[in-house]
């Protein structure tokens, strides 16, 4: 992340990972064998969740000191929010189906990307 900057590295990590969940999605409509579709699973959840370090160093970079105890703790919601977000998706699966829960998910990842991008710019001082 020193050469190309965190937020640049942060939004390819996710993007790979966006790309592995709709390899999954294809794999599972192509009828590809189960234990490629766990292998997808694996790779595609260590690069979603490989950049936690790095977007948190860049909030924490961007928030005056005196308000990071309130953004740690909005931090914890979204935490938080991942049982909501279980159960959103329990109720997509039963309105459509597993693909379509995959691919509304892999959808909102790469909206969440979109704010990395737009701090490209801010991320100085590393890579560029």
């Amino acid at each position: 992340s020193k050469r190309f900057g965190r937020c640049k590295v942060s939004a390819i990590y996710k993007w790979i990972g966006i790309a592995f969940m709709i390899g999954m999605v294809l794999s599972y409509i192509y009828h590809l064998p189960i234990w490629l579709i766990c292998i997808m699973y694996i790779i595609r959840t260590s690069f979603m969740n490989a950049t936690s370090a790095l977007t948190k160093s860049v909030m924490m970079d961007h928030v005056p000191k005196h308000e990071r105890g309130k953004w740690t703790a909005l931090e914890s919601v979204n935490m938080f929010s991942w049982s909501g977000s279980a159960f959103l998706g329990g109720v997509l699966v039963g309105l459509e189906s597993i693909t379509f829960n995959f691919c509304v998910t892999a959808s909102i990842q790469f909206l969440a990307t979109i704010p990395l991008v737009l701090l490209f710019s801010m991320d100085l001082g590393e890579g560029d």
